[in-house]
Formats: structure tokens, sequence, C-alpha cells
């Protein structure tokens, strides 16, 4: 009897023994485990840390640049085809001679002293956002295949006015000059500016609901990822 308690705290202590080296082993390995996922998370973040002062910051200097030239067309066509192209057109009919401070004015001449000049810094404008846009649209793909409506319709309704309008507005001055009536040029110009004026205040609600679309990746955002894998390493090594 005696000799059967012997054995069997023999077979206990061995036992014991084995279960305490394996767990020791497992230990080991589990410690190995996570200081070589360590080294390979302060890798990763020494990676990060020098693309940060090479690659990242210019990348990010040139989102800022693109930020601006987005913000720049929205006003610069906002302010053409909202503001400036409609008060150009409505002031050739302002009643110009029944305002006393104004009937004797240079105003009075409506067509050189209001309507051109505003026509003409709307167009300058038209232009400049034109070109801005172009170039928006280049870094964000919407010039290639699909290209987006906003783009077709403001491409469309910009070259109108640069190809016909100046010239239809010179002809009818040169004939109501010779003539003083009105020639199919006025009519001409008179319809091709406002459809062209209705598609650019239509576009410019299309780029408004376009730019929501736009996924902007922000340049910080390979770091942030790489800080999120080096914590989801740490959490699951320690768990």
């Amino acid at each position: 009897m005696m000799r059967n308690h012997r054995f069997a705290l023999s077979v206990l202590l061995l036992s014991l023994g084995k279960v305490t080296f394996a767990l020791q082993q497992h230990i080991n390995h589990t410690l190995t485990y996570a200081a070589s996922h360590l080294v390979l998370a302060q890798e990763m973040q020494n990676q990060v840390d020098s693309r940060d002062t090479h690659t990242i910051e210019p990348r990010h200097d040139s989102f800022k640049v693109w930020n601006r030239e987005r913000n720049a067309h929205a006003c610069i066509m906002s302010i053409v085809f909202i503001v400036l192209y409609p008060l150009g057109a409505i002031s050739i009919r302002l009643p110009i001679h029944q305002i006393p401070y104004l009937r004797n004015t240079y105003l009075q001449n409506k067509v050189m002293a209001m309507h051109a000049p505003i026509q003409l810094l709307a167009f300058v404008m038209m232009i400049g956002g034109m070109a801005l846009g172009i170039r928006v649209a280049q870094f964000l793909g919407y010039i290639h295949d699909p290209v987006r409506a906003h783009v077709v319709i403001g491409l469309l309704a910009v070259c109108t006015i640069i190809l016909f309008q100046p010239a239809l507005g010179v002809l009818q001055h040169r004939y109501f000059k010779r003539t003083g009536r009105k020639s199919k040029f006025a009519y001409i110009h008179r319809w091709i500016g406002r459809v062209a004026i209705i598609l650019g205040m239509i576009n410019t609600g299309l780029g408004f609901q376009l730019a929501k679309k736009n996924v902007i990746i922000h340049t910080h955002t390979s770091a942030v990822e790489c800080k999120r894998a080096r914590g989801t390493f740490t959490q699951v090594i320690f768990q």
C-alpha cells in the first residue's frame, strides 16, 4: 500500500515537472514571438517616419495646392455665372434715362458703359476659372472615361461663349452704329447668352454636388494605418 502511494506521488511529481517544462517553453516562445513582432512594428514605424520626412510633406503640399485650385475654381465660376453674366445681361435693359442722377451721364451709353465692361470682366475670369477647372479635373481623372457631366456641360458653356458671344456682340454693335436697329446677330447673341448662363448656373450646382463625392486621401493616412497595425500586433500578442 505504501509502495503504491510512493509510486503515485512519483508519477504526480513527474507529471508536474513535464507540465512546468512545457509551460516554460510556451512562455519563452510567446515572449520571442512578441519581441519579434515588436521589432517589426518598430521597423515599420521607422520607415513611416522616414517617408514622413521625404515624401509625405510634398504630397501634403500638392494636396493643399490642389484644394486651393478647386476652391478658386468654384468661387470664380459661381461669381461669373450667377452674378456677373446675369448682371451684364440685365444692365442693357436698365432704364438709365429715367433715373434723375444718371440720365445725363456716361451710363446712358449702356452697352459701352456697363454691358461690355461687365461681360469682359466675366469673360476673363471665366477663362481663368476654366483653366483651374481643367487642372482639377486632370488631377481627379474626370477628363478621361467616364467623363463627368459637370466637365462636359462646363466645357460646352464656356466654349460656346468664347467662340460666339464676342464676335456676335461686335457685329451687332457695328450694325447698330450704322443703322440704329437690331440685326439677326443681336437675337442670336441674346439667346446664346441666355442658354449659356442657364447651363452655367445648372453646372454650378452639379459642381458642388460633385465636390461632395471627391475622395480625398489624407497624406498621413499611411502613418496612421501603420500605427494602427502596430497597436493591433501588440493587442494580439498580449491577449
